[in-house]
């Protein structure tokens, strides 16, 4: 006795779910991507030339929990400002270093900064943590 074999309808390769894909994948990275330029703050490198005393200088630490001290004592950002102008009504080109621990918050140190540029210091340097 023979039987034969069923015989299968072939099927076609069908390319719409592909196609599918491909398009939400498209769709996917075009809402994803970024197209404005990020924000950045400039920051000079120093150089051979640069380096002086730091006798005169005037060192403001920034602690990992957002601490600020002037010179050793302890203050809050917004009176940064009030006690530095003394030092700035000595010498206007006082030098600031401003030193951040490793952990410190960015927004912090950004606040740091922004209130010695609006005190008036022209001469600053962040050093490493």
């Amino acid at each position: 006795m023979h039987i034969e074999p069923i015989q299968r309808r072939r099927r076609g390769l069908r390319l719409a779910p592909l196609v599918d894909v491909v398009f939400l994948l498209l769709v996917f990275f075009m809402l994803v991507a970024r197209l404005d330029m990020p924000q950045t703050i400039a920051v000079q490198p120093p150089s051979a030339s640069s380096g002086g005393t730091l006798r005169d200088s005037v060192l403001i630490r920034l602690g990992p929990d957002g601490r600020v001290d002037l010179n050793g004592s302890a203050l809050e950002v917004p009176e940064l400002r009030e006690r530095i102008a003394p030092f700035l009504h000595q010498d206007a080109k006082t030098r600031f270093l401003v030193q951040t621990a490793y952990d410190a918050p960015l927004q912090s140190l950004v606040s740091v900064l922004d209130s010695l540029r609006t005190a008036g210091a022209q001469d600053l340097t962040l050093l490493e943590p």
